[in-house]
């Protein structure tokens, strides 16, 4: 599991020591590369991922949903990815726009 980890983190660019770091003691970028990270491990059947990378630059963001719709592939989890950010939809399947 570990080395998982340790692979994934690399992936976003964190030290491996980032990962077992306190959440107070990262930035919000990190936390949200941290929880992706996280929430892969376990190779759940469904992610659901709110806003992950809202607090990311361009470059990141891209390496944060790459890695997640990847994974998600190769591991046969489904994802739900809700943003504001409309550049995203080229990197899922799938994708519903909702208005108030």
């Amino acid at each position: 599991m570990r080395d998982a980890a340790r692979k994934l983190a690399n992936e976003l660019d964190l030290d491996a020591k980032v990962i077992a770091r306190p959440v107070t003691q990262l930035s919000i970028g990190q936390q949200q590369r941290v929880a992706a990270v996280r929430a892969l491990l376990g190779e759940p059947e469904l992610l659901l991922a709110d806003e992950p990378s809202s607090a990311l630059d361009a470059k990141r963001e891209t390496q944060l949903i790459d890695l997640l719709t990847r994974q998600c592939r190769r591991q046969g989890t489904a994802l739900i990815l809700v943003s504001h950010h409309q550049a995203l939809e080229k990197h899922v399947d799938r994708h519903w726009r909702m208005s108030l």
